[in-house]
């Protein structure tokens, strides 16, 4: 079953669970200062986190099913909040984990769950702020693409 966010309303209850953990974790990060404010920007605080959970393979599963869950979930609601169109869409049975997405009305899709994960595996081939960029440009927002794009040979 999924769950959608975005102009379109809740599509099923079996993952409010996950997004109920997703937004308490996220609550909780931005109470202790993490920098996931809504703006394209706060997508390098995300590399960092995901950069620093991939240095750390003895971090306990259960914490990092939780922020591999709450960061790929902050950026499809990132999307769906900023871009028309976009909804971000969750899929997964009960606690279970499936996919998170952004998703356009035109079809363009956005695997978010899946940019963390290879983020994790190799964070300078699949920076995540590139990931955003492109979905910016995808979902036919040209000028933030470009400004994104330019922070991020600034800060390479």
């Amino acid at each position: 079953m999924s769950v959608s966010i975005g102009p379109a309303a809740y599509d099923a209850v079996v993952s409010d669970q996950l997004l109920a953990e997703a937004h308490r974790f996220l609550d909780w990060a931005r109470g202790e200062g993490a920098n996931l404010d809504g703006t394209d920007p706060s997508v390098f605080f995300v590399q960092g986190v995901v950069e620093s959970m991939a240095e750390d393979p003895d971090e306990k599963p259960s914490l990092r099913a939780v922020k591999v869950l709450a960061y790929s979930v902050y950026l499809a609601e990132l999307l769906a909040k900023t871009c028309t169109g976009v909804r971000c869409v969750i899929d997964g049975e009960s606690m279970r984990l499936d996919d998170v997405r952004a998703v356009s009305d035109t079809g363009v899709t956005q695997f978010t769950l899946n940019w963390i994960y290879n983020c994790l595996e190799d964070p300078d081939a699949d920076n995540l702020g590139f990931k955003l960029a492109g979905a910016l440009r995808d979902f036919g927002e040209q000028d933030r693409a470009h400004y994104l794009t330019e922070l991020l040979d600034y800060h390479g």
